[in-house]
C-alpha cells in the first residue's frame, strides 16, 4: 500500500485515485495506432501530414481525458472513516465513519480480475457507496479493516 501521509495531529492518512488500468485499452488504441504510423514510414509509402497529426492529437487528448477523469474521484481512509470525494468544480464529499459500515463487498470482472482492480461496496446496513476501479482491492479492504478494528477499539 502507498500514499500514506502523515496528518499535522499525528494520525495517518491513506489516500487513493482510480487505477490507471482501467484505461489500458485506451493506451492500446494509442499503441496500435502509432504502430500503424510506423509500418507505414516504415515500408516507405508515403505518410500524410495530416493523418499524423490528428493520431498525434488524438492520442494527447486521449492521455489528457484518462488522466481527469482519473482525478475526478479519490478516496481517503484516516483514523475513523472513510472519506469519497468526486467532481471537478462542483465537489462532493461524502464521510462514512467505521462503525456505521456493516459489510465490505469486492467486486472485480475478468477484465479486472487480470489487471488486478475493482469495485468495493461499503454496506451501512443498507448498499453505501460504491468506490470505484481500486488497484488492488483485496489489499485495500485489508488496510480498511484494521482500520476499522483499531478504531472500535478505542471507543
Amino acid at each position: 500500500m502507498k500514499k500514506v501521509k502523515k496528518k499535522s495531529n499525528g494520525g495517518m492518512m491513506f489516500r487513493v485515485r482510480n487505477s490507471r488500468k482501467l484505461y489500458v485499452p485506451f493506451y492500446l488504441m494509442i499503441i496500435v495506432l502509432i504502430g500503424v504510423l510506423s509500418y507505414i514510414q516504415y515500408t516507405g509509402r508515403p505518410l500524410n501530414d495530416m493523418a499524423f497529426k490528428m493520431v498525434l492529437a488524438f492520442s494527447i487528448a486521449l492521455i489528457m481525458a484518462t488522466e481527469i477523469h482519473r482525478f475526478g474521484n479519490l478516496y481517503e481512509i484516516n483514523d475513523k472513516s472513510i472519506i469519497y470525494t468526486t467532481g471537478y468544480f462542483n465537489i462532493l464529499s461524502k464521510r462514512v465513519e467505521f462503525g456505521a459500515i456493516s459489510d465490505i463487498d469486492v467486486i472485480q470482472g475478468p477484465w479486472q480480475r487480470i489487471l488486478g482492480f475493482g469495485h468495493i461496496t461499503l454496506f451501512k446496513f443498507a448498499e453505501g457507496p460504491t468506490l470505484k476501479n481500486i488497484n488492488r482491492p483485496k489489499n485495500f479492504v485489508d488496510y480498511l479493516e484494521n482500520k476499522m478494528v483499531i478504531a472500535r477499539k478505542e471507543e
